[in-house]
């Protein structure tokens, strides 16, 4: 009898010595921090865009321990500018950073944040918050090619760079060839009378100096890190387009992904929003209007360069010229959501207007 009861009692301890190893291990996977790869192919030699995307890794990380932890690779060093969706699609990474231009061919309602149907950076900002009507329009679209877009940073807007030319109006672009950074803005060009040639923006500085194009269209920010005063005369401060750097991952591995970093993720991004994105109280954003009155444009003209402002019935004229290439862009992505995504803009105005963001 001395003999069994010893026995049930080491089965009964082994038993439960086996059962807690059981229990351990499943608390300690439910609870293993998720390592998640990030590529951009946005350079260090950009500051302003560097500080911002390195800022949303850093707060990631930072909140995140034991949850869920970033490995950045910036500057192209995982997958440069034309890789990375497919390096998404893939898997070689979980998370890209993404100016809206290298999408347009694969995602054309994105291109409602390059068209120059803004008031400025900051309805830009305020009408696609995380939340608001034209951020969730955006990713209904999205879904259904199983791509999301967590957040938008900062907007930047690309002016008018030429060589020997000054730009008041679309006119005094014609017969000019300009560089443009995708289809959306060869469309604008071309509908202005100039030859648009699209390139990368490394090979504006050469393109230039060779003669292959008599100006660019590029932000000021990437102007900066480029060299263009070396090259161009005139500097036109008007946004032709605009541009963003969006954080983009595909829906289904977004969703597959546990609740608690779905949620971290969510609250960082809402939070990196209000550090990087100027929504007229947020003097201290890393990417504001102010960067552009008192640091960049001072810079160009020290180097020798002429910033031309744009009256209002010059403004006006850039604005008709543009009409055509919108309502392309409405008949392309369809009458109904094109012209729901431009009330959606024009509504962000009136609320701004009237203080209401």
């Amino acid at each position: 009898m001395k003999k069994r009861f010893e026995s049930f009692l080491i089965i009964f301890v082994v038993f439960f010595m086996l059962v807690s190893v059981a229990v351990v291990h499943a608390k300690s996977s439910v609870n293993k921090e998720l390592r998640l790869v990030l590529a951009s192919y946005v350079p260090v030699g950009y500051p302003y865009f560097y500080d911002v995307q390195n800022l949303f890794v850093d707060m990631v990380n930072e909140r995140g321990r034991g949850i869920v932890h970033l490995d950045a690779y910036f500057s192209g060093t995982l997958l440069k500018g034309k890789e990375l969706l497919p390096g998404l699609m893939a898997g070689t990474a979980d998370i890209i950073i993404q100016t809206s231009g290298y999408l347009l061919g694969t995602f054309p309602f994105i291109g409602f944040q390059i068209l120059p149907v803004w008031e400025g950076c900051i309805q830009y900002n305020c009408s696609q918050r995380i939340g608001s009507d034209l951020y969730n329009l955006l990713n209904e679209e999205l879904k259904k090619k199983n791509f999301f877009q967590l957040a938008a940073s900062g907007a930047i807007f690309d002016c008018i760079w030429t060589k020997k030319k000054l730009v008041r109006k679309p006119s005094d672009l014609k017969g000019l060839k300009i560089r443009v950074p995708g289809k959306v803005q060869a469309m604008l060009f071309q509908a202005m009378g100039a030859s648009p040639v699209t390139m990368a923006s490394a090979e504006i500085p050469q393109a230039l100096q060779r003669g292959i194009i008599d100006g660019a269209a590029i932000c000021p920010w990437t102007a900066k890190g480029r060299g263009i005063e070396e090259f161009c005369k005139y500097m036109t401060v008007y946004a032709v387009s605009y541009q963003s750097t969006p954080i983009y991952m595909l829906r289904d591995k977004w969703e597959s992904w546990p609740d608690e970093v779905k949620k971290l993720l969510l609250e960082v991004a809402v939070d990196w929003e209000k550090k990087v994105k100027y929504f007229g109280n947020n003097n201290n954003a890393l990417m504001n209007d102010g960067q552009l009155t008192k640091d960049i444009i001072p810079f160009f003209e020290k180097k020798g360069m002429q910033a031309i402002f744009l009256t209002d019935e010059e403004v006006n004229a850039f604005v008709q010229a543009a009409e055509p290439v919108i309502k392309c862009w409405v008949n392309d992505v369809g009458e109904e959501r094109g012209r729901r995504a431009l009330m959606f803009i024009k509504e962000s105005l009136h609320n701004k207007s009237n203080g209401t963001d």
